[in-house]
């Protein structure tokens, strides 16, 4: 052997050593074989893999032979699919009932959070393979208590990013705060930051002056501003650097025609009825709707449109539609269903009247995906007929649905969500040093997304639970928390949410 060919090799085998060593192999872990790894991001498929998985993080990742680790417990996944666990960017899951009560002569709405449905929301979202959401707002006391009973271990359920009581000019008791001013936005945001919450949802009926107050406010707290607006346009909104824009319902005058303007503003802007009213007036090829896609891809906002709130309410007349998973939902809230839904009142024709503009809200879900408009899957969990978990994956076969290929709607639900939540360094990949919340199938779901609902197992944190498991736990007010390596090996507590 020649002297430089000795030193190639001297230098391989340190590079493998200090590879190695910068990786050193746990004394004990979880390791996962057998299955095929996916890698969204990259649209990668690693088959025969294995990951080690120790102290809630993966460790190291591989396929062939995998290494052998001193009490090691080995898993054979026998075939199954693993994808980073799924984000739902749209779920209130600490919202209850809807209540109505009186002040007097004056009705007050009332968004009620309860301890049990909280609990059977979480429970039933990892049950689906949704290992982190984003709760888009609801009360500040009771989102924070959620993330302390989810740190603390006493609450089974995905990591929590949140917002706190929507700021809008109408009330709703545990749902939104009533803001006139800047100084009220900007008193607001300071005291949803002091208590951890991530986001600053902008409601409907705040005026351009209070969008942008809040914007800045949140900003200067190190927050993300997220609105749902029909106020004003989203190319103003984007403009005004809002981060994020939830709903399919982009119902500003303003993004229409001018000659489709005419008749346009008044009570349906903000009638139930305004879910399609806009819909039917909009051209989506004019240069109002290119200007808006173009500003919103230009300035990176990310757009969760919750498609399945609308499907659900277009078709409230059809329960094949309507009821699809509802079996998912915890009975007190199908009960409030029977009088708080969005299609309370509408007749025969105005369902009708919806369900012809679906193609519409199809055909621009496509071409904000094409003009490169970040997409993520939101399904606004609490509002009627949404079930936990389940409805998450019909908002990604919704996406598919629309035109957008699987891999990209794998992306959405996944390492393109985290990269919006600013998470991105620590979940959205299957990878070394990423937290272990992973999601197992029967199937592939790059191949046809409707794989995405034969989840076989869960990894929250590296904790391992079974899925049918999970969707069997009967409904109490109480968590359950799996052992490392089964979820048979459980634990009760009373429910912990008391802000």
């Amino acid at each position: 052997m020649t002297y430089n060919a000795l030193q190639v090799l001297t230098a391989c085998a340190l590079i493998f050593l200090t590879a190695c060593a910068s990786t050193p192999m746990p004394r004990e872990g979880d390791l996962y074989i057998n299955f095929t790894l996916l890698d969204p991001k990259t649209e990668a498929r690693t088959t025969d893999a294995w990951m080690l998985v120790a102290d809630g993080e993966i460790v190291r990742t591989g396929h062939g032979r995998p290494p052998r680790v001193e009490s090691t417990r080995m898993h054979d996944m026998g075939g199954a699919f693993a994808l980073p666990g799924f984000i739902d960017t749209h779920a209130h899951v600490t919202l209850g009932r809807i209540a109505v009560r009186h002040e007097g002569d004056t009705p007050v709405i009332v968004s009620i959070s309860e301890a049990e449905i909280t609990a059977h929301n979480a429970r039933l979202l990892l049950a689906h393979g949704v290992t982190t959401i984003r709760n888009p707002g609801g009360s500040t006391e009771m989102n924070r208590a959620y993330n302390d009973a989810v740190r603390d271990g006493a609450l089974l359920g995905p990591e929590q990013l949140a917002a706190g009581e929507i700021l809008d000019t109408s009330r709703i008791d545990g749902l939104t705060l009533v803001v006139a001013t800047p100084a009220e936005i900007e008193a607001a945001v300071a005291n949803q930051a002091a208590a951890g919450m991530n986001y600053i949802k902008l409601y409907q009926g705040l005026s351009e002056d209070l969008i942008r107050a809040g914007v800045e406010s949140a900003h200067r707290h190190g927050l993300r501003a997220i609105t749902h607006n029909g106020a004003i346009s989203w190319t103003r909104a984007a403009e005004l650097g809002v981060d994020g824009i939830v709903h399919a319902m982009p119902n500003s005058a303003d993004t229409l025609t001018e000659a489709a303007r005419e008749g346009y503003r008044g009570a349906e802007v903000v009638s139930s009825h305004a879910f399609y009213t806009w819909w039917e007036r909009v051209d989506l090829d004019s240069p109002q709707v290119r200007e808006l896609i173009d500003t919103l891809a230009a300035r990176h906002v990310t757009v969760d449109l919750t498609l399945v709130v609308f499907q659900k309410t277009f078709w409230g007349d059809d329960e094949a539609v309507r009821d699809d998973g509802i079996e998912f939902t915890h009975p007190a809230m199908r009960e409030n269903w029977r009088t708080f839904r969005f299609d309370a009142g509408w007749t025969p024709e105005q369902h009708a009247r919806a369900r012809a503009i679906w193609p519409k809200i199809q055909r621009f879900a496509r071409m904000l995906h094409e003009a490169g408009v970040q997409l993520t899957i939101g399904t606004d969990l609490a509002n009627p007929f949404v079930a936990p978990g389940y409805d998450t994956l019909t908002e990604m076969e919704l996406h598919r649905d629309a035109g957008i290929p699987a891999w990209a709607v794998l992306r959405a639900a996944t390492s393109d969500a985290a990269e919006t939540m600013g998470l991105e360094r620590r979940i959205g990949r299957l990878a070394r040093g990423m937290e272990a919340d992973v999601v197992f199938l029967s199937a592939d779901p790059s191949q046809d997304i409707a794989n995405v609902r034969s989840t076989r197992a869960v990894l929250l944190n590296g904790a391992r639970y079974d899925a049918a498991s999970l969707r069997a736990m009967p409904i109490a007010c109480s968590s359950e928390r799996a052992s490392r390596s089964d979820a048979s090996s459980s634990s009760r507590a009373k429910c912990p949410l008391t802000p």
